[in-house]
């Protein structure tokens, strides 16, 4: 048997899990000259859920209109009125969508619109079942195509929630496969026809009529230049059909509720002007927790306001920044393209389609969240640039991971306008990729640091120093180390060598020793409040170098009844989880968040209170964000203040500490100096005074 060009597709699908409307309708009725549908619930919403079906449906040429037999969630007297109404010439469109709100700046509106657009154009047929008794329960969807009749159906109805918010199966039969599939197609469709044509006993089926039509078409008047638009994505669909939002041109919109030229945000209008003084590009250094993400956009709806239009670029490092910068542009009323898990080539179908809907004016504003390999994959090379007058604006969130020499190499320069944002923007121990960020943005243009921020749009803290001495254990393996170090002393600042690099391997085995250290764990038990209930709005720090300290931390969450959920790297690879878990978080489900290194960037949690450090490293960039995470203000709670514990490791050393035990250390001293240096509690016990002169002892300062 030839293979069939929907062959390939599985039979089985749950919405809820993928995109069924590029992955499972749209091949199908790429490739159908009839589609049918029959549901027990149906919403106007269907249309841009499955806006690349319907779509690729209307782009062939002699394909049939669609026909649609739906059942409103109505009533029994609502079914008495309808058919009152039809039989009278009377108009019940208010009888079948009670709900809807017709008003330009409503997602529903546009949805109606289309419906309407394509009732009155006579591409799609409506008709209203009700049985007489029950439900009208059928979800089905049929389409005939060159290759014969295909089925799908399961328990999704034709609306937002069943098609992709809830957990609902669908099957998908293909006449030619077998027999048991053709059959159950032929059976479907005849029960189509027949219901279609009032047939079958039990079942009312009611057409509009004139009224009803007529009501339809003052929808669409509403907005005289509707029907061209619509007709414009049909037209213009080249690479990939798109349904536009037809009752309103989309632009940026700052938020009425965004205070930024006054109060304890006022930075942010003093950052804008500042970029827009260098000739709308710089590095925007702000403190984390001071907006920088609102910041940027402020800038980029100004400046899409004196361009008239703008297609913006954001690039992140992290899936969970991509779906955090997503719902901020949402507030500035544009629903961007998320990339997230796209391929090189699907990205650069959806800059092309961006790019169309600026040039055929149909948006004032496009937004394309990508990450930072994305942009350095070549999409925005020259090619991309070639767009008329069309300006471009490219962000750079976290821009301190843009500077390795690959990305010098690769880094876009086509771009109109730039922002580099990070609290900390120098590259640590990497003097040429902080210059390249600097000629590449020309400057940093505004500074707005935790001093500053701290009191203002940060709360104040209380940083404890905990220290803790190694077990008998790890002393031993300390000690073993420490002496197969000495013996490579002569190695430590030659050339690269065997001994060298041994060297280094030791030295790196004896600090992940250090930063897992058992007794850590046992202080902050210690510290934890005795009955689980107490605890609340809690992040918990591990190191990454050692996986049992984590499963320690979470064992004894376990033993006090504490609701937490560790962030790992298996939970950040998922968005939908990775979303419901912060969510959880943030309504106070979960108390405690145990992670790794991945809640460094990208996690907006404001309302969290406490925060224990297990583990950090020497990157001074680390430890902003992390005191930067832990202070942002949160109007919510009403949080007034945090408290930071940080643990230290006071090994036993015998003699001389060797060149990378006293960088550790000198390390370790510099770590508690930076929290401790503008914390509330900086000379009371365990505060940053005290821990200071013990670190300053051991490295036999005076």
């Amino acid at each position: 048997m030839t293979e069939k060009k929907i062959d390939h597709l599985p039979s089985l699908y749950f919405p809820s899990e993928g995109n069924i409307d590029k992955e499972l309708f749209q091949p199908v009725a790429s490739n159908a000259r009839t589609l049918d549908c029959m549901v027990g619930y149906f919403s106007s919403g269907v249309l841009s859920e499955l806006a690349l079906t319907m779509s690729s449906y209307l782009m062939i040429n002699d394909a049939a209109p669609m026909r649609f037999i739906i059942s409103p969630n109505v009533n029994e007297s609502d079914f008495l009125a309808i058919r009152s109404a039809y039989e009278s010439g009377a108009d019940f469109f208010k009888i079948l969508f009670p709900n809807l709100i017709l008003t330009e700046n409503s997602i529903r509106t546009y949805n109606v619109a289309a419906l309407a657009y394509l009732i009155i154009e006579k591409r799609i047929e409506l008709r209203i079942a009700v049985k007489r008794k029950g439900l009208f329960h059928v979800k089905v969807w049929l389409f005939e195509t060159p290759d014969g009749g295909v089925a799908i159906h399961g328990s999704s109805n034709a609306t937002s929630g069943g098609l992709f918010n809830n957990f609902e199966q669908m099957v998908l039969s293909r006449s030619w496969l077998s027999s048991e599939s053709s059959g159950i197609v032929e059976i479907l469709q005849e029960k189509f026809e027949r219901i279609w044509k009032s047939e079958l006993p039990g079942i009312d089926v009611i057409p509009l009529n004139k009224e009803t039509i007529k009501s339809i078409e003052n929808i669409v008047s509403i907005k005289p230049d509707i029907l061209n638009i619509f007709k414009n994505n049909c037209v213009y669909a080249s690479e990939e059909p798109e349904v536009y939002d037809v009752m309103s041109v989309q632009q940026l919109i700052i938020p009425e509720y965004l205070e930024y030229n006054t109060g304890i945000f006022s930075h942010q209008g003093e950052a804008v002007k500042a970029w827009f003084e260098n000739r709308n590009n710089g590095i925007l250094s702000i403190a984390t927790g001071g907006g920088k993400t609102i910041t940027s956009l402020i800038g980029a709806t100004q400046l899409m306001n004196r361009d008239g239009k703008l297609f913006v670029v954001i690039a992140v490092p992290t899936k969970a920044l991509m779906n955090q910068w997503e719902s901020d542009v949402k507030e500035f009323s544009v629903v961007p393209v998320n990339t997230v898990g796209q391929s090189p080539s699907a990205i650069r179908v959806s800059v092309k389609s961006s790019l169309r809907k600026l040039r055929l004016n149909l948006t004032k504003a496009e937004v394309m969240i990508v990450t930072h390999n994305a942009l350095l994959s070549g999409i925005f090379d020259q090619r991309f640039h070639q767009n008329g007058a069309l300006n471009t604006l490219l962000v750079v969130d976290e821009v301190h991971n843009i500077g390795s020499a690959n990305s010098q190499e690769m880094f876009p320069k086509n771009f109109t306008y730039q922002i580099g944002l990070s609290a900390t923007y120098e590259r640590q121990f990497d003097e040429v990729g902080t210059k390249f960020l600097l000629k590449v943005f020309d400057k940093v243009v505004y500074e707005y640091g935790l001093d500053r921020a701290i009191g203002e749009c940060l709360v104040d803290y209380s940083y404890f120093a905990h220290f803790a001495y190694l077990t008998a254990e790890e002393e031993e393996q300390f000690s073993d180390l420490t002496i197969e170090i000495r013996k490579l002393s002569y190695a430590a600042d030659g050339p690269s060598s065997p001994a060298s690099e041994r060297w280094q391997r030791l030295c790196l085995k004896r600090r992940a020793l250090v930063e897992s250290a058992k007794n850590k764990i046992k202080i902050m038990e210690s510290l934890l409040p005795e009955d689980g209930r107490d605890i609340k709005k809690t992040l918990i720090f591990c190191t990454d170098k050692n996986p049992s300290q984590l499963e320690f931390v979470n064992s004894i969450l376990i033993g006090k009844k504490i609701k937490f959920h560790q962030i790992t790297a298996e939970e950040t690879s998922n968005n939908k989880r990775l979303r419901n878990l912060i969510a959880s978080f943030s309504n106070n489900e979960l108390q405690v968040l145990t992670s790794k290194r991945v809640l460094d960037e990208g996690f907006n949690v404001p309302q969290t209170e406490t925060a224990y450090l297990l583990a950090s490293n020497t990157v001074a960039r680390q430890w902003t964000q992390r005191l930067g995470r832990v202070l942002r203000l949160s109007p919510k709670t009403g949080k007034k203040s945090a408290t930071i514990h940080d643990f230290i490791v006071i090994p036993l050393i015998d003699g001389e500490a060797d060149k990378d035990l006293k960088a550790l250390l000198e390390s370790e001293y510099k770590r508690i100096h930076f929290f401790s240096k503008l914390s509330q509690n900086y000379t009371e016990r365990n505060g940053g005074y005290e821990a200071s002169q013990k670190l300053l002892n051991l490295l036999g300062v005076k």
